[in-house]
């Protein structure tokens, strides 16, 4: 027997064992709808009723200079099956996360987006510290690699700050202002990689906007070819 013939059939075999690993694993522990808990297809995230639960909305405008604005693409409104995933961070999910930036370039405009660069909103060290992850990094994580583009963590947030869904709109607007600084090592080497670049805002909730727009007038002065916020939900 050639070592062709041998290399082929191990080939085949490894793959008969990878299909039968998968099988068994759909039986013991079987992949399950994030909302109802049925048993669902292991590439999909609900099923096909919660599924039909998203809505999906428009995108927005919001001001940033007297000449310029940020569209924000939203999955959803903040409501019902995307709202109880957005709420997962809360426990320690980070799938969750994954599985919001998912949905949101398979059913949201992202789809069709141009994204060359991803940069998403940071966490306070202390709020990463007990929640152990980003959640806007895990979504951008996600659409990075499904849009062949780069992930750039350049923005910190320097303050920790009330936790904005408890706040007044105007009371919101004031929570973040001044609260983020360019990244060190960025202010060192310069943010020419966003130089006519498509530059891709990502965070997993748009309450009043109030954190985006702080997070794109710090990225405007390095004039990307465009500048567009990505969330899984927004109530405004």
């Amino acid at each position: 027997m050639s070592s062709e013939v041998v290399l082929n059939l191990m080939i085949k075999v490894s793959e008969a064992l990878v299909a039968l690993i998968r099988a068994l694993q759909a039986i013991v522990f079987p992949h399950q709808c994030r909302a109802c808990l049925s048993i669902i297809d292991v590439s999909s995230v609900f099923c096909s009723p919660c599924l039909a639960q998203i809505q999906p909305i428009v995108s927005v405008l919001l001001p940033l200079t007297k000449t310029k604005t940020l569209k924000v693409i939203a999955l959803a409104s903040y409501n019902g099956v995307i709202r109880e995933l957005v709420l997962k961070k809360f426990k320690g999910d980070r799938l969750a996360s994954r599985q919001l930036a998912q949905l949101l370039l398979q059913m949201s405009p992202l789809a069709a987006q141009p994204v060359d660069v991803v940069v998403p909103v940071p966490l306070h060290w202390t709020r990463y510290a007990w929640r152990g992850f980003n959640q806007a990094v895990e979504m951008g994580r996600v659409i990075a690699g499904a849009k062949k583009a780069v992930l750039q963590s350049c923005i910190m947030r320097h303050k920790k700050t009330i936790f904005q869904s408890r706040l007044s709109a105007q009371e919101r607007q004031e929570n973040v202002r001044g609260i983020f600084s360019l990244h060190p090592w960025y202010r060192a080497v310069g943010m020419d990689s966003l130089r006519g670049k498509h530059v891709v805002i990502v965070d997993d909730l748009c309450t009043t906007g109030a954190t985006l727009t702080q997070v794109a007038r710090m990225l405007t002065p390095y004039q990307p070819a465009s500048l567009t916020a990505v969330v899984a939900a927004r109530t405004l």
